[in-house]
Parts: C-alpha cells; sequence; structure tokens
C-alpha cells in the first residue's frame, strides 16, 4: 500500500526542496509530482531521491502529454514512474456535448496507447465538472466509452465526487476496473473553513473516509492525499499522514 501526497497541495509552502521535506517530515515515502516541476528529468529525480522520497505517480497537462510526451517518457524512466495522470481541463477546453467529451476520450486513448509502449500508463483524474450531464450521461463516462481501461484508467478523487452531490463508493462501481489510484480529500462542514475553499485534513470533515478507506483497500493500492488550499501545510499532512495510515496496512 502506497501513501502519497500531490505535490500542488503545497505549492504555496515554498520551494520544491521544502515541499518534499515538508512530505517527508510527515511519514510519507511517496509524492505525486505535478511532472517534473519544471525541472529535468534526472535532476528532478535527483532532487526527489536525497529527499529520501520516490515517485508514485506524475500529474501531467493534456497540452504536456500532446506536445512534449517524450519529456513525460524521460521523467517516468528517470523516477521510476509508470503512472502519468490527466488531471484537469482548463474551462475553454471542456466540450458541451456528448461527441466533445468522446473525442476527449480518444485523444487520451491515443497517449495511453504511446504510454503503454513505454511500460507505462495514463490515467484521468476527476473534479466536479466530469459529472454534469451529456445526452443522458456524465462527462466522465463519454471518456471512457472511448477508451479501454488500459489506454486510460482512472485516478478517482472522491472528494470531488461527494461535492458533486454523489455517493462515491456508487460512483466508482461502473468504473472499478479502471482504477488504478485514489485522491483523498475531504470536505470540511458547511460553513467552516472558508480560507481553505470548504477543504480540510484528511478524518476531520464529512467525507466518510474510514468506510471508503476500509473497502477501497481491497481495490486499490495507492491512495494520494490532496487539499487544494490549506492554511497549515505542515499541521495538514501530518494529521492526514496520520489518518491514513491508522486506517490502511501502508509503506
Amino acid at each position: 500500500m502506497k501513501l502519497s501526497v500531490q505535490l500542488y497541495s503545497l505549492r504555496d509552502a515554498g520551494d520544491l526542496d521544502t515541499q518534499l521535506a515538508m512530505a517527508r517530515a510527515a511519514g510519507f515515502k511517496w509524492v505525486e509530482s505535478v511532472a517534473s516541476h519544471g525541472l529535468p528529468p534526472e535532476e528532478f529525480a535527483d532532487k526527489v531521491a536525497a529527499h529520501g522520497l520516490r515517485v508514485s505517480s506524475m500529474h501531467v497537462s493534456l497540452a504536456l502529454v500532446e506536445n512534449d510526451l517524450q519529456t513525460v517518457i524521460d521523467t517516468c524512466h528517470a523516477t521510476d514512474c509508470r503512472l502519468a495522470i490527466v488531471p484537469w481541463l482548463p474551462m475553454g477546453e471542456r466540450p458541451s456535448t456528448a461527441i466533445g467529451w468522446q473525442a476527449v476520450g480518444a485523444r487520451l486513448a491515443a497517449i495511453g496507447n504511446q504510454l503503454n509502449n513505454e511500460g507505462l500508463r495514463l490515467a484521468y483524474h476527476n473534479h466536479d465538472f466530469e459529472f454534469h450531464l451529456y445526452s443522458g450521461r456524465t462527462a466522465l463516462d463519454w471518456i471512457f466509452s472511448t477508451a479501454r481501461p488500459q489506454q486510460l484508467g482512472w485516478e478517482a478523487d472522491l472528494g470531488w465526487v461527494a461535492r458533486a452531490g454523489l455517493d462515491p463508493m456508487a460512483t466508482i462501481a461502473p468504473y472499478a476496473d479502471r482504477l488504478v489510484a485514489i485522491h483523498t480529500k475531504d470536505i470540511a462542514e458547511p460553513g467552516t473553513a472558508p480560507d481553505e475553499d470548504g477543504w480540510c485534513a484528511l478524518g476531520q470533515g464529512i467525507v466518510p473516509w474510514p468506510a471508503l478507506l476500509a473497502d477501497l483497500q481491497k481495490r486499490v493500492s495507492l491512495f494520494v492525499l490532496e487539499h487544494d488550499k490549506p492554511t497549515d501545510h505542515a499541521a495538514m499532512l501530518k494529521t492526514s499522514f496520520d489518518f491514513l495510515h491508522q486506517h490502511l496496512i501502508a509503506n
């Protein structure tokens, strides 16, 4: 079982060395990067290793994998990371029709094929907008309709699933064969944590994480902490890591 943290959560905590040191101090052995954080692949790999960390997975923009896939491949190989994840579609790139979302899935499938040839895998990470309906089906469903599981896995962000008003386990069920990772993110009690955009440390909010983790650890081995806007990075990391470690048999 891998417990990882998405370094986007620490983007305001200091430079990359500071972020990596904070993650390790909290107990994490794995990080999920944002590509190579602007560094050459080997330099990035050396920096992560210097902090006693490994890269579990990396977020890569759709523009990057379509325009400079070789850099993604090189960074994955340099860090011994086998999973690249497209985490976000900018507002202007989100289709307004079912056919448009199918086309996104086909683009991702083509990239997934190229990564498969390198011994790597591509996945998609959701927010809440992928659960809007188009011709009676969600955008996420349309994306997956044109990409086989091996071409495109799913990093399920269950905080965003809950924010979309959906039941996490019921939402996962149709795509269980695609699950490659879980983003663990918690929602603060209504009316609290306005400075943190309504998010909170894991286990401190309203998402039923104890029950979810008990079930999910039978399905997937990578759990990635994310908090979009923490005000106390160190405290959030430690509280969340301890919660994950308590509920999972982890390394």
